[in-house]
């Protein structure tokens, strides 16, 4: 039995994304109810054949996929028969033959695809009119000769950039790898031992994805030059800028059958080595690094004096960017960036994070002399959400997790702090790669991995960067599979217990899921401080905090009248005030918003015991010792690194508006003022 193209999309879907729900399935396959269950059901009739349980939905909407289906992809990944059962979509098939033109080795006829596709000459047309679409996105095309056959036209350069990005496209097909020795008889085992070599020289661990795409992607290469495909530009780098890296030297261990390999060509094999994402190095040296470096700590500062966040462990984060940065650096500035796998909805609960990265990129921009992509600045939002949240939970009796990441280092480090704020109650010991993992020996509870896994314990799919929806729907998921004294906080199975006493409970699966939405996700994730939360200025800047008076003597009287109701609350202590008067006493002080106010802060370990602003409306403004005069001082108190970004960046609105800012200074009382800044 065969699958057509919309069960097998669906089933591709449901597979990577099983915590899908079906409105958002209809939505992001563009199909009816009908239809999704009509595919349902021949999915679950190929499933039966396979001696596997059908795929069901609960009443709440959520799919219920048994494990040994995941299992069945995951122990079949590497075996020919399944590509056998498996028919290529539209779109894929289009995928397919661009890498056969880009790969052949002889003269391609309408009958070589018809024979490869296993498809009708008519529906070989259509695929080749749907590849032609999709080449003309990078200025190329499909051409046909008598002499030559079918082949690809246009610049060579756009065509090696195609060349990555279909790799990496069939590799994810189902199989991927079975089209490269089916279609162009590619195999890769002398290059696999090539490229683990060069980890070794380099000192690295190549993410799992990089791994398994650069042989494929070499030997494409090799192919290319053998049939006289050649380079014929710099790419705006010559050899001097890339001699003195290391990978320059190790793609000699790509070449040593090479030998009459033109220059423009070994640049470009170090391009691909420097461009390939790690997943951990112990040394990455070159002479462009200390000025990515120095560039990267610009950024942090500049987002540490724009957000009030005082980065703990600023050295082990630039370390962590630094090794995602570099190859990020070199896709940029050669012009080999990638499209953009992070969308907004990955980084709506950060906005106000992501607005003040976005304002802190500038030293980047500025080494590379280039724009930075918006996918790059989302994910270092993500990565800096990720080490903002607070951790510092009690290990014993938690449930050991795992995490399996194929995309690199940072990527997975992202996983691991969003999975930690989505799950407080589990202990997370390691972040790995694929083959990390086949290796690993030591005890787990638990699996989230972003492909599917072979393990005897839980194991749920996850996408590497969640949504909001994706990141509830996955913790009702876990928490309704697993066992729930592991919850002493709230007992569900009472609730469960309790409720069939007094009531007919026809489906379980459903109540149990709405008791988990009910109570669960916040009792755990908001109450436990693990989640950024958009607290604005209303919640920082209560009506008692705010002062009004005609003048102060001194900056520094200002600043102590400024603090008194934080230390009549408890909210600072006495070592804060006196941390505030010694950081603003000198000429390079940065705490300014707007033209009229101060925002005196330092680190929370000065003394700070909850968050709060307090504010001082001076009539007449007091000059700072480096000249600056305010009118109003604010104070800060963060104590949460996470929660106040909301509110600052309403405050620095609120400096930057001239009207509200004279009402400020105008207003008779505290109330009259909060309303100012607090009405529309």
């Amino acid at each position: 039995m065969f699958l057509d193209d919309r069960s097998v999309n669906l089933l591709n879907v449901l597979i990577r994304t099983p915590q899908i729900k079906s409105k958002e399935l209809e939505e992001k396959l563009n199909l009816s109810r009908r239809q999704i269950a009509y595919s349902i059901d021949k999915i679950n009739q190929w499933l039966g054949l396979k001696n596997l349980l059908p795929i069901t939905k609960s009443r709440n909407g959520y799919f219920i996929i048994d494990k040994k289906v995941f299992d069945y992809f995951s122990i079949h990944h590497s075996q020919s028969a399944l590509l056998e059962e498996y028919i290529p979509t539209e779109k894929e098939r289009a995928l397919l033959i661009i890498l056969y033109l880009l790969g052949k080795k002889e003269e391609v006829s309408l009958f070589h695809i018809i024979d490869l596709l296993n498809v009708s000459k008519n529906t070989v047309i259509k695929d080749i009119k749907e590849a032609s679409e999709f080449l003309g996105e990078y200025s190329l095309a499909i051409h046909y000769s008598r002499t030559e056959g079918y082949d690809i036209s246009g610049e060579e350069f756009q065509i090696r950039k195609l060349l990555i990005i279909v790799v990496k496209s069939v590799l994810n097909l189902f199989n991927g790898h079975m089209y490269f020795e089916k279609f162009l008889q590619i195999d890769i085992r002398h290059m696999q031992e090539k490229i683990r070599s060069i980890e070794e020289l380099l000192e690295i661990h190549l993410t799992d994805e990089s791994y398994e795409r650069l042989p494929y992607v070499i030997e494409l290469i090799f192919i290319r030059i053998n049939q006289g495909h050649l380079l014929n530009e710099d790419f705006h780098v010559g050899i001097e800028e890339l001699a003195d890296t290391k990978e320059y030297i190790a793609s000699e261990k790509l070449l040593k059958d090479e030998t009459d390999i033109p220059i423009c060509e070994r640049i470009w094999l170090t391009l691909q080595l420097l461009t390939s994402n790690v997943h951990s190095a112990e040394i990455l040296t070159d002479q462009h690094l200390q000025d990515l470096k120095g560039a990267i700590n610009e950024v942090l500062l500049l987002f540490e004096k724009k957000s009030c966040i005082y980065i703990a462990d600023k050295n082990e984060i630039l370390e962590k960017l630094l090794l995602h940065m570099r190859p990020a650096y070199y896709r940029i500035k050669y012009h080999l960036t990638l499209k953009d796998h992070y969308s907004f909805e990955m980084i709506e609960e950060y906005t106000e994070l992501h607005d003040m990265v976005s304002s802190s990129i500038s030293p980047l921009e500025e080494l590379i002399q280039d724009q930075f992509p918006p996918g790059e600045i989302a994910f270092i939002t993500m990565f800096l959400a990720g080490q903002l949240i607070k951790q510092g939970e009690e290990l014993k009796k938690k449930k050991k997790a795992l995490v399996v990441c194929t995309n690199g280092l940072t990527i997975s480090k992202i996983m691991r702090q969003t999975l930690r704020e989505i799950f407080p109650e589990f202990h997370f010991v390691e972040s790995l790669s694929l083959r990390q993992f086949q290796a690993y020996q030591f005890e787990y509870d638990i699996v989230f991995s972003t492909i599917p896994v072979q393990s005897s314990k839980p194991s749920f799919l996850i996408n590497p960067l969640m949504t909001l929806i994706e990141k509830e729907t996955l913790r009702n998921q876990v928490i309704n599979s697993i066992d729930e004294a592991s919850y002493p906080t709230l007992n569900i199975s009472r609730v469960m217990d309790t409720i069939k006493e007094n009531a007919i409970v026809t489906d379980e699966l459903a109540l149990l899921t709405s008791l988990s939405n009910l109570f669960q996700p916040k009792q755990s994730i908001e109450t436990a401080g693990n989640r950024i939360l958009a607290y604005g200025l209303k919640q920082f800047l209560p009506n008692e905090f705010i002062q009004i008076k005609d003048r102060a003597e001194t900056w520094q009287d200002a600043i102590v009248i400024a603090c008194d109701p934080l230390i009549r609350n408890n909210i600072i202590k006495p070592s804060y005030v006196k941390a505030l008067l010694e950081e603003n006493d000198h000429q390079q002080i940065y705490s300014f918003l707007g033209n009229s106010m101060a925002i005196p802060h330092a680190a929370p370990e000065k003394g700070v015991s909850r968050d709060a602003f307090a504010m001082l409306i001076l009539k007449n403004p007091v000059a700072f010792a480096n000249g600056h005069k305010v009118s109003i001082v604010t104070p800060l108190a963060i104590y949460n690194q996470n929660k106040h970004l909301k509110a600052l960046s309403q405050l620095a609105e609120l400096a930057e508006d001239k009207v509200k800012m004279e009402r400020l200074i105008e207003a008779k009382d505290a109330a009259d003022a909060w309303f100012t800044i607090n009405g529309s």
